[in-house]
């Protein structure tokens, strides 16, 4: 990133909120001139009446990601309000609710906002009450690092890879168990230009067997017997270096810590040379933001244009939170 330019080396025009929205706190609205939200009486009431809200965005982060304001997911107001919301989704990349208190049935109503629910390709982790929601514990002391803590794109070791995820706090820890999100469409404006021109025309591996499967056997999340079943089941897919938005078209590049093996057409250093040379070049302070989770966030974003890596839970408290996930284009996969 270069500081001196005006744009801060992203490149390009400078995308602005859907709403102009001015600057305010993380515990509550930007100042609008329209007052404060509903109290959650009220809420309850545009609940059942499918009331309209009056919806704002406040950036997080330099680059992508608002705080959504004025919705209560579940409702049918904010069912009216999609397309409006997918828009945002597409534009800003990373979406945060705060405040609500959804059922499992309010999330997967929420995410077919965003496309199609999709059924995990791990059934480790299935929700009791829905195959399409799955539902991750964690109560540390553990020995291990997790493969989510690793800098990834949800399934790009798949040949249609997860598109948008939804992320619940149910319980969240006072401290620790944060998720790291990182721009990947102004690292690639950002590149100078001979590199953009390099990789525009390169694709990569992705293979769950390179680093991804034994991690997870590590973390003893699969038998020896489940994890050569799933390197049956997740042959290498291969993606675009520089790949376009399934529903845009706008490029941003492509890259996953736990899967991304090599690029095609290159000798193993000089693969290796230029996967370390991309990450270096995108895993910047810059083009990220933490979230700080707190009881009744949801978390949507765009896995075509983020990477994101978990962060551990410290001893002595948990963390547990509902995920679904939905493809922008076709059926459940």
């Amino acid at each position: 990133m270069n500081p001196g330019r005006p744009d801060g080396g992203r490149g390009g025009p400078e995308r602005r909120p859907l709403t102009r929205a001015a600057e305010g706190t993380s515990d509550g609205p930007p100042d609008t001139g329209v007052g404060p939200l509903p109290a959650r009486r009220g809420c309850r009431r545009c609940r059942r009446q499918g009331a309209p809200y009056m919806i704002t965005f406040k950036p997080m982060s330099g680059s992508f990601g608002v705080e959504v304001f004025g919705v209560q997911l579940g409702s049918p107001a904010a069912e009216a309000r999609g397309p409006e919301l997918v828009e945002a989704l597409h534009r800003h990349q990373l979406l945060l609710f705060s405040g609500q208190h959804l059922t499992v049935e309010d999330q997967l109503g929420t995410t077919r906002l965003f496309g199609s629910p999709s059924l995990p390709w791990d059934p480790t982790h299935a929700h009791p009450d829905s195959p399409f929601a799955e539902v991750f514990r964690e109560s540390p002391p553990r020995a291990y690092r997790r493969p989510a803590e690793h800098w990834h794109s949800d399934a790009s070791f798949r040949t249609e890879p997860t598109d948008a995820t939804l992320l619940y706090g149910v319980e969240v820890p006072a401290e620790g168990g944060r998720t790291h999100f990182n721009d990947t469409r102004a690292p690639l404006a950002a590149l100078p230009s001979a590199l953009r021109e390099r990789v525009a025309g390169l694709s990569a591996v992705h293979d769950f067997g390179r680093n991804f499967s034994n991690l997870r056997q590590a973390s003893r999340r699969v038998t020896v017997e489940d994890a050569e079943r799933e390197l049956r089941d997740f042959p290498p897919a291969t993606h675009p270096l520089v790949r376009p938005h399934p529903v845009t078209g706008e490029p941003a590049l492509y890259l996953n810590e736990m899967c991304l093996d090599h690029v095609e057409g290159l000798g193993d250093a000089e693969s290796r040379a230029l996967i370390e040379e991309l990450y270096a070049h995108t895993l910047r302070p810059g083009w990220q933001y933490v979230h700080h989770w707190r009881p009744g966030d949801l978390l949507v974003w765009d896995n075509p244009s983020l990477l994101h890596r978990g962060e551990n839970v410290p001893q002595g408290l948990r963390r547990l939170v509902h995920r679904t996930t939905a493809a922008y284009r076709g059926g459940d996969r």
